[in-house]
């Protein structure tokens, strides 16, 4: 009777001990599945859905990283920042992935600012918010045929970046995924575009001449803003609306078809195009908004058609526009036009 008035007693303190030994069994499983101590050169967490490990911090010392495929028995299939910084120190100068990684998270490599290097395997195909940007030494990088998704901010301020290829499997460009890479000169925008978010190439100051194929129906507000050496750009056939300050400040741009599909040209959205000379507006537009060629310096030639019935105040001011016909077309839609 004793002995089972003492479990009664203490029953509960029983059924605790046996849950903190279950636990323990519990730990040391895991650590055993990782054959004995993870390594110390990685912070990580396991993922379930992904059904492997994913990186978050290189502790190592290391400046050439070469980021392992298994932690113990688990595949790693994820690098991802933390607290807005990249997995690596500011000092790494190349890395090389392992072809077990599916997705570069988001801030995976912010700012790195000395990589100049990185090898990113045909298995990849999601690239998250801000994965690269600032790494400011970063010159070139090939992008995977199978990548789906650019978050926006990607590559922003990459600013030793000289050309991109965008792969034929991406539908959309991010807000600000290649703002400030100065030293863009080149982009192949793909047929599977069909949009491009705001900012996406704002500041991009030697990008010399831009193709947005016919396949895209979005041009966010900025996109080309301060590109300064941009002497031509093909629009979309698709365009309904060129967005506000789309190509503000695009001292270069020397022509621009606007394409038969745009109803609206945005505000602002060719101020300080001071290189323009001429523009034709498509019968399709109805409406110029408000400073849209403010100081366009050079632009002598615009054909303002029938179908415009609102031009917002300042659109043409300070436009040395030559004929009187044009300038009277103005004045009585808007006299505060010019």
């Amino acid at each position: 009777m004793k002995i089972i008035d003492l479990l009664k007693k203490y029953k509960w303190m029983l059924i605790i001990n046996l849950c903190i030994v279950g636990m323990l069994v519990l730990a040391v499983c895991i650590v055993n599945s990782f054959h004995g101590n993870p390594p110390l050169e990685y912070n990580y967490k396991y993922s379930s859905e992904l059904g492997g490990v994913i990186l978050t911090k290189y502790t190592g010392q290391d400046l050439d990283v070469m980021i392992p495929s298994k932690l113990g028995k688990h595949p790693v299939v994820s690098i991802e920042g933390q607290n807005g910084r990249g997995l690596v120190s500011d000092q790494v100068r190349t890395v090389i992935i392992p072809d077990s990684v599916t997705t570069i998270g988001d801030y995976a490599f912010a700012g790195c600012e000395s990589l100049v290097s990185i090898s990113i395997p045909t298995s990849v195909d999601t690239i998250g918010i801000c994965a690269f940007c600032n790494c400011t030494s970063l010159s070139s990088i090939a992008l995977p045929e199978k990548v789906t998704r650019i978050g926006s901010a990607a590559f922003n301020t990459c600013k030793s970046l000289i050309s991109i290829t965008i792969p034929n499997s991406v539908p959309s460009i991010g807000d600000r995924t290649f703002a400030v890479c100065s030293s863009l000169i080149s982009v192949t925008i793909p047929e599977s575009v069909i949009s491009i978010g705001d900012s996406a190439f704002a500041g991009c100051d030697s990008l010399e001449s831009v193709i947005i194929p016919d396949s895209v129906t979005s041009l966010g507000s900025s996109a080309f803003s301060r590109c300064s050496s941009l002497k031509s750009v093909t629009l979309s056939i698709r365009l309904t609306y060129i967005e506000d300050y789309a190509f503000y400040y695009c001292g270069s741009l020397e022509s621009v078809t606007i394409p038969n599909s745009v109803s609206r040209i945005g505000y602002e959205s060719f101020y300080y195009c001071s290189s323009l000379t001429s523009v034709t507006i498509p019968e399709s537009v109805t409406n110029i908004g408000y400073g849209a060629f403010l100081d366009c310096g050079s632009l002598e030639e615009v054909l303002i058609p029938n179908s415009v019935t609102g031009i917002g105040n300042i659109a043409f001011l300070r436009c040395p526009l030559r004929s009187d016909q044009t300038k009277e077309r103005i004045f009585q839609i808007n006299p505060k036009a010019l």
